[in-house]
């Protein structure tokens, strides 16, 4: 998988075959919030999680985390992604994307799948 966060855009290959791809919100490019840069593995992927931090508690119907807290799910109250979103409304770190997508990419990854976030 592949994570451009200038671009906004995700890319997620499996055997080195696109299977998908779409515009993403990540980190709001702030201190505590913005989304690291670099190359991780997928941990695991759960159905009905609670994602919770300071000062938000949200259930998301899935969650796929590559760095501590941080991973990729879907957030059914944005009506847009990609472009200058994250700037002035930005996630707390994550990778939110639109049902769809992430609905494509849970069916189709598997822990350990590389995440390069660049």
């Amino acid at each position: 998988m592949e994570i451009n966060l200038t671009k906004q855009h995700l890319w997620f290959y499996k055997n080195g075959k696109l299977i998908t791809d779409g515009d993403v919100i990540t980190g709001l490019p702030t201190k505590d919030s913005e989304t690291p840069t670099g190359i991780y593995q997928l941990k695991y992927k759960a159905k009905n999680a609670t994602l919770k931090g300071e000062g938000y508690s949200v259930p998301v119907a899935v969650f796929m985390p590559f760095n501590a807290g941080i991973g990729i799910h879907g957030l059914g109250n944005r009506p847009l992604f990609g472009g200058s979103v994250y700037l002035k409304n930005g996630s707390q770190g994550c990778i939110n994307c639109p049902s769809s997508l992430v609905k494509t990419i849970y069916n189709n990854i598997d822990a350990g799948t590389p995440v390069v976030c660049y």
